[in-house]
C-alpha cells in the first residue's frame, strides 16, 4: 500500500449497499477516492441488516473498522454525554473503538487526507497527526437548521428539545469548521447559509453535490412489477425512520391520498424504505397504502410508478430520491423544499406543488394526461444524465485533496 496515497474516510452509517440517502453518497465517495488512493474506512452499524452487508464493502477498502451501536443500551452513555452538553445526535457516535482505530490508522498509514461524511462524526477528523493532513469535513446538510425546523413544527417538551439540539449542533458545526481545511455541503444553498452564519470563522466552505448512477437507474431494463394492486401507484422512497420522511408520508396519506382515491378509486400510495416507524407501519391498514419495509432495490417500484412523489415539508440538501426518480424516467412531483440544490422550478423537469390542493391537482394531471406525464419523464432522465453524474460531481472533492491523490 506504500506506493499509493493513504486516505482515512469516516461516516456514520455503513456505506453499503448504496441503496438510500447517505449510503449512496458515502459509498460513491469511498469508490471515487479508491481510484487513486488506499482508503481506510471507519463507520457504524446499528442493526442486523446493515451488519450483514459489511463484507460487501471490504473490496473497496484498504482497511475497515465497523463500530456496532447496540440499541437501546447505547442510549445510556449517549444520554449521559448529552447531559454533559454534547448534542444528542453526536453523542451516539462517540466510541472508544473507533477512536482507537483512527489513532492507529493515523500512526501507521500517515494519511494525506481525512475525509468525513456527516458532521456528527467529524470530531474524529480533528485528531492530531504528525505530518500535514488535509481535513475535508463533508457535512452534507446543515443539521442545525434541520433541528431548528423540527422545533418550529413541534410543541411542548419536544419543541424545547429540538431547539436545544439546534443550538448545540450549530456550536459544534462552527467549532469543527474552524479546525478543517474545507467544509462541504451538497448544495450551494446550504453552503451559502453556513457561510453567512459563521462569518469570519469560516474555513473554506464548498459544495460537493450528490450525483446519481444513471446506469443503475435505467428505465429500459426489465424491472419486475412489484406485488401490489392493479391501480396506479404514487411512490415515495427513503429511510422510513427519518423524521422528515415520516412527516412527508403521513401528510400525503392524510391530505392528498383520500382525494385521489375519491376520484380514482384504485390509486395506491407505496412507501418504499427501510425501518418504517410505528406511525408509518400503521398507514398500511388504510385502503390503498403499501408499506414495504426494506427492499433489495427501489428501481422496480419507481419503474412501475404512475409518478414518484417527494412531499417533503422539511428538507436539507439534495434529495437523492428525486434524482433517482428522474433517472428512472418517471414523472416526479416535489415540494419547493425538495428541489433545493437540484434546480429552479422553471428549469427542472418536475412538477412543484406546495399545499394539499396543488398536490391533488398535480397527481390527477399525471393520471389524466399520460402523454404529458411521459414527456415530463423523458425530460427528467435527460436532465439527470446531463448534470448529475458522480464523476462530474466529485471533481470538487478532488480539487481539495493533495496533488498526490490525482487520478
Amino acid at each position: 500500500m506504500d506506493h499509493r496515497p493513504q486516505i482515512l474516510f469516516l461516516c456514520q452509517r455503513l456505506p453499503f449497499p448504496p441503496n438510500k440517502g447517505e449510503k449512496i453518497t458515502s459509498f460513491n465517495l469511498v469508490r471515487h477516492l479508491g481510484r487513486c488512493c488506499d482508503v481506510h474506512v471507519g463507520t457504524f452499524v446499528d442493526n442486523r441488516e446493515d451488519a450483514s452487508d459489511i463484507d460487501g464493502l471490504r473490496p473497496y477498502c484498504a482497511t475497515l473498522h465497523v463500530e456496532r451501536i447496540v440499541k437501546p443500551w447505547a442510549w445510556v452513555p449517549a444520554t449521559l454525554r448529552w447531559i454533559g452538553g454534547v448534542p444528542l445526535s453526536f453523542a451516539l457516535f462517540r466510541a472508544s473503538g473507533l477512536r482507537a482505530y483512527v489513532e492507529e490508522a493515523i500512526a501507521r498509514y500517515q494519511p494525506v487526507a481525512i475525509v468525513t461524511h456527516s458532521s456528527n462524526i467529524s470530531d474524529y477528523a480533528l485528531m492530531p497527526t504528525e505530518r500535514p493532513t488535509v481535513r475535508v469535513l463533508h457535512f452534507a446538510d446543515l443539521d442545525s437548521e434541520k433541528f431548528a425546523a423540527f422545533a418550529r413544527q413541534a410543541t411542548g417538551w419536544k419543541r424545547w428539545l429540538y431547539a436545544l439540539e439546534a443550538r448545540r449542533v450549530r456550536a459544534a458545526e462552527a467549532r469543527l469548521a474552524a479546525g478543517a481545511d474545507a467544509v462541504a455541503f451538497v448544495s450551494n444553498e446550504e453552503a451559502d447559509l453556513f457561510r453567512s452564519i459563521i462569518g469570519i470563522r469560516a474555513a473554506r466552505i464548498v459544495t460537493i453535490a450528490n450525483g446519481v448512477d444513471a446506469a443503475a437507474f435505467d428505465p429500459h431494463r426489465p424491472w419486475p412489477r412489484p406485488a401490489w394492486g392493479d391501480g396506479p401507484a404514487f411512490v415515495f422512497t427513503g429511510a422510513m425512520d427519518y423524521r422528515p420522511n415520516i412527516d412527508a408520508v403521513l401528510w400525503f396519506a392524510d391530505a392528498v391520498l383520500p382525494a385521489l382515491r375519491a376520484a380514482h378509486g384504485t390509486v395506491q400510495f407505496a412507501i418504499v424504505g427501510s425501518n418504517p416507524s410505528p406511525e408509518v407501519k400503521a398507514l398500511a391498514s388504510r385502503p390503498g397504502v403499501l408499506v414495504t419495509g426494506r427492499v433489495p432495490d427501489v428501481q422496480p417500484y419507481l419503474a412501475h410508478a404512475a409518478a414518484a412523489v417527494a412531499p417533503l415539508r422539511i428538507a436539507r440538501g439534495i434529495q437523492n430520491k428525486v434524482l433517482e426518480a428522474l433517472a428512472m424516467g418517471r414523472p416526479t412531483i416535489v415540494t419547493s423544499d425538495a428541489l433545493t440544490g437540484i434546480g429552479t422550478p422553471d428549469a427542472t423537469p418536475v412538477i412543484v406543488a406546495d399545499g394539499a390542493d396543488a398536490w391533488v391537482a398535480a397527481c390527477r394531471t399525471m393520471l389524466d394526461d399520460p402523454g404529458s406525464a411521459d414527456a415530463l419523464a423523458a425530460r427528467g432522465r435527460a436532465f439527470v444524465i446531463d448534470r448529475f453524474s458522480w464523476d462530474a460531481r466529485l471533481r470538487a472533492l478532488d480539487a481539495l485533496l493533495p496533488s498526490s491523490c490525482a487520478s
